[in-house]
Parts: C-alpha cells; structure tokens; sequence
C-alpha cells in the first residue's frame, strides 16, 4: 500500500480563475478539508485576487498561465504513475492529463464526463473563459504559450466524451471534423456501456484518465456545480459507469471539478465523498 501510495500523486489545486467563479476555490476547498485527514496533497499555490484581465483573449490569463508552470514544476518533481486531482475550474487538466499521456505513451485514453465539450479556442470562446478551453488545447490547439508547456498533446481517439449537452457551434463542428467520440448522458443513463467499452478496448491501451466536471450530473439531483445544464447522467447511473471502467481498465489519473456547493455545503461534499467510497477508486484507497 505504501508503495502505491508513493507513486501516487495527490494534487489540490483550486483555480476558479478559468471560471471566473471565486466560488469554485472554496468547493474545491471543502472536499480538501474532508480528505486532507486521510490523504497527502500537493497544493499548488492560487492566486486569491479577484481581479480579472483579459490578454490573449483568456480571460485571468496571467494567474492561470502562472499556475500551469507551478503544476507543471510539482508534477515532475514527484513523477508520478498516477494522479488525483481535487481541483476547482476544469483548466487545472492540462498539466496532469498532458504528462500521464507522456508518461504511457501517448497511450492514455481520456474519459471526459463534462456537460460541456471544452473545445472552444480563444478565437472561439464566446466569453474568453479558459474553462471551456482545456480540451482543445490537450488535443494541441488554443494559445501558443500554454500549448508549449503541455507535456504532450492527444491524438483525437484517445477523447471519449460522456454527457456532453451544451456545445458552442465551434466546437461541435470541431468534433465532426476530427470525428471525436461522443455518449449521450441519455445512453449512460439507459445502461448502455457496451459500445463504449468496446472502442476503449480497441485502442489497446488500458490507462484510463477520467475527468470528472461535476455538471455532467443531473442538476436536479446535483445542483452543486458552477454550470447545472438539464437532462444531465443520474448519480446512479454515473457510478454504474466509474464501477464497469474500474473493473477493466486501470484507472492512472481522475480528477473532480467545478464544485459549487449550494445550501447544505458539507451535505453536498459528503454525497461525492460517499460516491468515491461506493466506486472504492484506486486512487483513492487511502480515504
């Protein structure tokens, strides 16, 4: 167990920046406290001032392109075989995702269960807010000096998008013509996991990064998230899902973002907390 944990690397990195949404440092602070008893962090360090400029069309541009290089440089210090990221917007993927694909490869497949594509460029982007960039610029597109500390970039059958509901006309022409994966939240939520796992499977790879944007769930169960978009994958259905790709790939990063607790927040921590226990994630052997 040592050992496992040692090349594990827990990283709590809270950027709201990419958001504009300060409140996302403090969800992704509330899970840290649930789990920092229990599991060792790297924090990397956030810049607390709300104040917010745009250049190169990213708005925040100089606190989120800052904490990349810190993410990056704690990354390769520890090397590490697996990443846990507790993280606030969803830019926080590009330095965990982009090294784990290094470290195998070019060979790790990317689950992104997200209500959004993120796939938007800074040309694109409709309100120059880097959370809806980070997935493009992983699949080597969006500003030049972010793309040059990635430590690789994805090729686009590694990408399995899982509940994307609300794209932006570029981006869904992005995923016509570079012919990315897609699965409805309704054919999660029917039970369908056959063709996915089957065109994982047919990479012939069995590292598997899961991303976790919490708004791919049903707002109605899980109004907790910066973005709630309707007709969302049912908690249920979502752990019937981490469950079958657990039982067949090996699971090397994960991460949880965009928590917004609303009303009871330490209810609303504790409901992801009980998901990760019921899933018993590798990652997470140690809570």
């Amino acid at each position: 167990m040592s050992e496992f944990l040692h090349k594990t690397l827990n990283l709590f990195f809270p950027q709201w920046q990419g958001s504009a949404r300060f409140e996302l440092y403090a969800g992704a602070k509330l899970l840290y406290d649930f789990l920092r008893d229990r599991i060792s962090f790297s924090q990397i360090p956030i810049s607390l001032t709300y104040s917010l400029v745009a250049d190169e069309n990213i708005l925040g541009y100089s606190q989120i392109f800052s904490q990349l290089l810190d993410a990056c440089q704690v990354i390769q210090f520890h090397n590490p075989e697996r990443i846990l990221t507790i993280g606030g917007d969803c830019g926080v993927e590009i330095a965990p995702i982009s090294f784990l694909n290094k470290r195998y490869d070019q060979s790790l497949m990317v689950i992104w269960l997200d209500a959004h594509g993120d796939l938007n460029t800074p040309s694109s982007s409709p309100s120059s807010h880097f959370h809806g960039m980070p997935l493009r610029v992983l699949l080597g597109e969006g500003d030049t000096s972010i793309l040059n500390h990635t430590f690789s970039t994805l090729f686009p059958e590694q990408v399995f998008l899982i509940g994307a509901r609300e794209l932006d006309s570029p981006e869904s022409c992005f995923i016509q013509q570079k012919e990315l994966s897609i699965f409805s939240a309704k054919t999660i939520n029917d039970g369908n996991f056959g063709k996915l796992i089957s065109e994982l499977c047919r990479i012939g790879s069995d590292k598997l990064y899961i991303h976790l944007d919490l708004d791919v769930i049903e707002p109605e169960e899980f109004p907790h998230v910066a973005c709630p978009t309707p007709d969302g994958i049912s908690i249920d259905r979502l752990r019937d899902l981490l469950v079958s790709l657990k039982s067949k790939f090996d699971i090397v990063g994960f991460s949880v973002l965009e928590f917004l607790p609303v009303g009871s927040k330490d209810l609303a921590a504790l409901e992801i907390i009980k998901l990760f226990d019921s899933v018993n994630l590798p990652l997470l052997s140690a809570v």
